[in-house]
């Protein structure tokens, strides 16, 4: 069994990702070299410096007694926060904060889903930043959930000095329930898989509050309790990306690698990235990329943040009638007729639905079904 301290460090790679953060990027923050943080992420490095540790936690936003989760095994519990540090230069998302703020003061619990690299994280961190004075019990964040059961991700949350921490599996969710019920919390939890791993966790009655973020909808949840995250409108995708780049492509350039990217704020963080950290490669050469399908998802790679990384890790995990949808995109741009599975990529956000059951597909999911497994 891994120890608490590996659990601990296991989670410095969720928590830099949804800093937005490349490993690049969280060395010039933190002073620490990329080597040492993609050793501590990879558990080459077993026993990290304290004050590694604590130059990371503050990098990322974290206070004193959250960065503790970093280094102090037994203390704290693996993965869970106040909060990540909020993404930089995040940028719009007013609509979706709004309707965040007014579900969370009536809803036990919502949902964020959307395309690969929407921001989903992003903006639920940032909304509970935001919402964070109206929980005096404490915001925490637990992510990737990934695979855990619904009882390991109740130990996760309730205090390590809780008997049922240790507990069997009904007496972790039942004191987790009674947590949720008598404790004014918000609860992130981020890339939740499946109803399993939350439904035991919800009880109807509860003053605690939890904001899940997910690849794929719960259909435990109200449908009005659940919101699509689109990619960055074509407005705020410019002012996102003009802001990472800081000055160093011109405005015309930037709305074309904007428009290139989709708005999808994954693809924009990466694109500043290799702008900024490759000079000798041009603005116009990444724009010629991104105008060609077959070429766009090579030219979204940064260090370890991947477009098609990202996308094909979704697609693993959908429906095997949309997975058949998606490949039907590789042909010539434009609408798609319908086909079963199409719905499955609507509610996800994959595709757009238009007129006479037709779907356009973002253009960066065609790009990916050119090479999407089994195409």
């Amino acid at each position: 069994m891994r120890d608490n301290t590996q659990e601990q460090l296991h989670r410095l790679r969720s928590l830099r990702i949804a800093a937005g953060l490349t490993i690049e990027e969280l060395a010039v923050r933190s002073g620490v070299s990329p080597r040492t943080i993609g050793g501590i992420e990879r558990h080459r490095i077993h026993r990290p410096h304290h004050g590694t540790l604590r130059a990371l936690g503050a990098a990322l936003g974290l206070d004193v007694r959250d960065a503790g989760q970093l280094h102090a095994a037994g203390e704290q519990v693996a993965g869970v926060t106040g909060l990540p540090g909020v993404t930089a230069h995040f940028t719009g998302r007013h609509d979706e904060i709004a309707w965040l703020t007014r579900q969370l003061r009536r809803r036990p619990a919502v949902q964020l889903i959307g395309l690969p690299g929407a921001g989903k994280t992003a903006l639920a961190v940032q909304a509970a930043t935001v919402l964070a004075e109206r929980f005096p019990d404490g915001v925490r964040f637990l992510g990737p959930v990934a695979d855990a059961t619904a009882a390991t991700i109740a130990r996760r949350l309730l205090p390590p000095s809780d008997p049922a921490s240790h507990g069997p599996d009904a007496v972790a969710i039942g004191a987790y329930r009674d947590l949720l019920r008598h404790r004014r919390i918000l609860v992130l939890l981020d890339d939740v898989r499946d109803d399993r791993q939350v439904g035991p966790l919800l009880p109807p009655d509860a003053l605690g509050v939890t904001l899940i973020t997910g690849r794929h909808p719960l259909t435990d949840l109200p449908a009005t309790d659940r919101r699509l995250v689109p990619p960055l409108p074509a407005a705020d995708a410019r002012a996102a990306l003009t802001a990472m780049v800081d000055g160093t492509a011109p405005a015309p350039a930037v709305a074309a690698l904007a428009a290139g990217c989709g708005g999808l704020p994954l693809a924009l963080r990466v694109t500043a990235n290799r702008l900024l950290t490759r000079p000798q490669w041009s603005a116009q050469w990444l724009i010629d990329r991104l105008g060609r399908p077959e070429r766009a998802l090579d030219a979204l790679v940064a260090g370890d943040l991947s477009v098609r990384d990202a996308f094909e890790r979704t697609y693993a995990g959908l429906p095997a009638r949309a997975r058949r949808a998606v490949r039907l995109l590789t042909r010539p741009a434009g609408p798609v007729p319908a086909e079963a599975g199409f719905l499955d990529l609507v509610e996800r956000g994959w595709v757009t639905a238009g007129r006479e059951h037709r779907y356009e597909p973002h253009p960066l999911v065609r790009a990916f079904a050119r090479v999407a497994p089994g195409t």
